[in-house]
């Protein structure tokens, strides 16, 4: 069998063709610490899952060269699924759920990965087992750390696997134009470990498990409390441009994420020591969430102000004059895309919809557009015309993405003009539990 790593011209051409589509779908794309990646060594991806697909593309498209992954099993039951997924160099992990039986099967994958790691290239386990849409990183299972401490085996003295921690943080998790950061931590040694392993292996993975969970929390939003996690999540973005300034940090994704992860922390220690002190911001938060679903953009919006200003009169200027283009754009991707949501409107809220619509959108859109194309052809049969006509589909629908993200801003811009603002109130309520006022 051919090796999983092997060079292939399909996977290098479908990976730039992915990649491309892939990062289109962000209003911004913000990698982190990419010079903690080590060079010529065995390498594993350590990265928080809470979004299917999307998670692996996140990595896919961060990382210097291919990446090998491993995914849940149950993904692999059909022949020619199985077989399109190892075209795209995902083998199948599995698991308890999948039946004791099949645990036995799980060797081939573990040898492939362990010839992957010998042979220099990245492999990236989902550290967490399996996925959930929440800011919260999950025990880690101990697959990864079997994998690396057997690649150690065969490796020669003095040359160590590393276990690079990554945190993942979007903006949305099912819908277009939000922000994605992928954060490449320091990378651990396995070497610290080793003299420790070949005593108690047991013990050496679970230090190391206990240290890999440590530095994954540190890349990511990282939400622990239950009883209060969604006024912390709605906390974290009412009150992350105050922080911003507070921590006298330039305004990127990358600080915001860094201020939001400050406000998380304090509200924690908050709730550890006093938690009594919650109930006002519980209480507003819970109040504020029930009016507004799209927690990050509505809280974004809301720092634009609620009166109406020139930036909210350019953006409907702009929209009326652009409104031509809306209109081809909708005349050729109208359709697809209702009917793409249409077919991914069970996977709502699961963490799947983003990585269903994605794989959806990059195989038919293209095909959609040929058919397009093929029709236009017996009409206007001029190829600098069908070759103008097709490379504009694309573009247009690139364009409805982002006309569809300034209609909605356009129109929480205009609803908090008319409805009552709580977010200072929230503020407040924060200030006196940070001890501000």
């Amino acid at each position: 069998m051919e090796k999983i790593y092997s060079p292939s011209f399909f996977y290098s051409a479908l990976k730039v063709y992915a990649s491309y589509i892939f990062k289109r779908g962000f209003s911004s794309v913000e990698v982190n610490g990419r010079n903690n990646i080590p060079k010529n060594a065995s390498v594993i991806f350590a990265p928080n899952h809470q979004n299917a697909l999307i998670d692996a593309m996140a990595v896919l498209t961060s990382a210097p060269s291919k990446v090998i992954f491993l995914a849940r099993a149950d993904l692999f039951k059909k022949s020619a699924t199985a077989k399109a997924l190892r075209a795209l160099r995902i083998m199948p992990a599995y698991r308890i759920r999948d039946g004791i039986q099949n645990l036995k099967k799980n060797n081939d994958s573990f040898e492939q990965s362990v010839d992957t790691l010998l042979h220099r290239h990245f492999l990236c386990l989902m550290a967490e087992g399996g996925q959930e849409p929440t800011r919260r990183l999950r025990p880690l299972v101990k697959g990864m750390f079997r994998i690396a401490f057997s690649t150690q085996e065969q490796l020669p003295a003095n040359d160590f696997v590393k276990i690079v921690p990554v945190g993942i943080d979007y903006g949305d998790y099912d819908h277009t134009g939000h922000h994605l950061i992928v954060n490449f931590g320091k990378p651990i040694d396995i070497a610290d470990y080793w003299e420790a392993y070949k005593e108690n292996a047991p013990v050496a993975q679970n230090h190391l498990r206990d240290e890999l969970h440590d530095r994954m929390s540190q890349l990511m939003l990282d939400i622990q409390s239950k009883k209060y996690y969604e006024t912390f999540y709605s906390a974290s973005y009412l009150f992350n441009e105050e922080m911003l300034n507070e921590m006298d940090l330039e305004d990127t994704e990358t600080n915001r994420l860094a201020a939001r992860k400050q406000i998380v922390e304090r509200l924690a220690k908050v709730e550890a020591e006093n938690e009594s002190e919650l109930a006002e911001l519980d209480a507003l938060c819970k109040k504020w969430n029930a009016t507004h679903k799209d927690v990050s953009f509505s809280a974004k919006v809301r720092e634009a102000g609620c009166k109406f200003d020139i930036s909210l009169l350019l953006n409907i200027i702009y929209m009326a004059v652009t409104s031509p283009l809306l209109v081809y754009s909708l005349l050729f991707n109208g359709g697809p895309f209702a009917l793409v949501k249409f077919l991914t409107k069970r996977s709502r809220g699961t963490g799947f919809e983003s990585s269903f619509v994605f794989g959806l959108a990059a195989l038919a859109f293209p095909i959609i557009y040929l058919i397009y194309t093929l029709i236009a052809a017996f009409i206007f049969p001029n190829w600098i015309f069908l070759l103008c006509f097709f490379l504009s589909l694309p573009v247009s629908f690139y364009f409805f993405i982002r006309y569809r993200w300034r209609w909605n801003y356009v129109k929480e811009r205009i609803a908090n003009i008319k409805k009552p603002d709580m977010v200072e109130e929230i503020r407040s309520a924060m200030r006196k539990l940070f001890k501000k006022d």
